[in-house]
């Protein structure tokens, strides 16, 4: 059985086509999807609708997912500041159906092919602790790469290294059950398997928004399970013309609705790395120094902050 691993979409429609296709023409039988399905790229509902309609898949929810769901109910009138006008467009964006469906996904899976187990959960921390997150969170990855771009097989040398070494990973890697461990949220894209291969993590990476310094188009994962319960898997980054994308992104909607939080994300897309952290930090520092206590941050306040920090002051 071949399965296509799939992450941290986040609206981003021509790169999910473009990974599915590829997963097809490599013949994948089925799909895995480990959340992230919304906020930060202009088609939300769109690639709902494209995961939804996959005959064959598996998903599960997100982080991103529970900003919609903490929106439903609430008041539309008082959606006036600033920081969270990405997540009321989502919302608005997301049809109802759709928001059903997203919201009626479990946050884990478990299942079995030809007698090796599959551990679906969105996060690292569900099966390893905090041992990715401490050190190869997408902050942790810019700071580390700073603003070159790197090869797949640097940072797969690099984090295989640190893991190699890290006592607290080490530790928990022994006690995990042999299987397959799949889940995303970092962005990155990585593997880390047992000497006899019947213990493997999975992290496919974003092929919506993809923070590993590597700029080699989009990636996800083939995982494929023989029915002898033989694993192998295959890191695939997909050709994906960023600057097409962009004169797209330029134009749409969500540019427009969530001016900010979309010129951070257009920095991302084009750097391949973390910049969002830094604004934030960044922002929480200036409203604190202005005396601005609301949160989320007014727009006046968020949108002072970030022509601040683009001007190299939060850089």
């Amino acid at each position: 059985m071949k399965f296509a691993v799939i992450s941290d979409v986040h609206g981003n429609l021509p790169a999910l086509n473009a990974v599915i296709e590829d997963a097809e023409r490599e013949r994948a039988e089925q799909f895995i999807f480990a959340g992230d399905y919304c906020l930060s790229n202009p088609w939300p509902d769109e690639c709902i609708t494209r995961m939804k309609n996959l005959n064959k898949k598996y998903s599960i929810r997100g982080n991103e997912e529970k900003y919609i769901e903490n929106l439903i109910g609430k008041d539309q009138s008082t959606w006036t500041d600033g920081q969270m006008q990405i997540s009321y467009w989502c919302y608005q964006k997301i049809s109802p159906e759709n928001r059903d469906y997203l919201l009626s996904l479990p946050t884990q899976m478990e299942l079995t092919f030809h007698d090796v187990p599959l551990h679906i959960s969105h996060s690292s921390e569900d099966f390893i602790l905090d041992s990715e997150h401490k050190e190869w969170g997408t902050a942790k990855v810019a700071e580390r790469y700073q603003k070159r771009f790197i090869s797949p097989q640097i940072f797969r040398e690099d984090i295989h290294r640190y893991l190699d070494n890290d006592l607290q990973f080490q530790e928990r890697w022994k006690t995990l059950p042999e299987g397959v461990y799949i889940f995303g949220h970092t962005h990155t894209q990585w593997s880390y398997q047992s000497d006899d291969g019947k213990k493997i993590l999975i992290n496919p990476g974003s092929c919506g928004l993809p923070l590993d310094c590597i700029d080699q188009g989009v990636p996800y994962t083939l995982l494929d399970i023989s029915s002898e319960g033989k694993i192998e898997i295959q890191e695939r980054r997909v050709p994906f013309s960023k600057d097409e994308y962009l004169d797209v992104f330029l134009q749409s909607e969500q540019f427009e609705r969530a001016n900010v939080w979309s010129k951070v994300i257009v920095k991302e897309l084009k750097t391949n790395r973390e910049h969002l952290s830094f604004f934030l930090w960044f922002a929480e520092e200036y409203a604190q120094k202005i005396g601005d206590r609301a949160r989320p941050f007014s727009v006046s306040t968020w949108e002072q902050a970030f022509e601040l920090w683009q001007q190299g002051l939060g850089e």
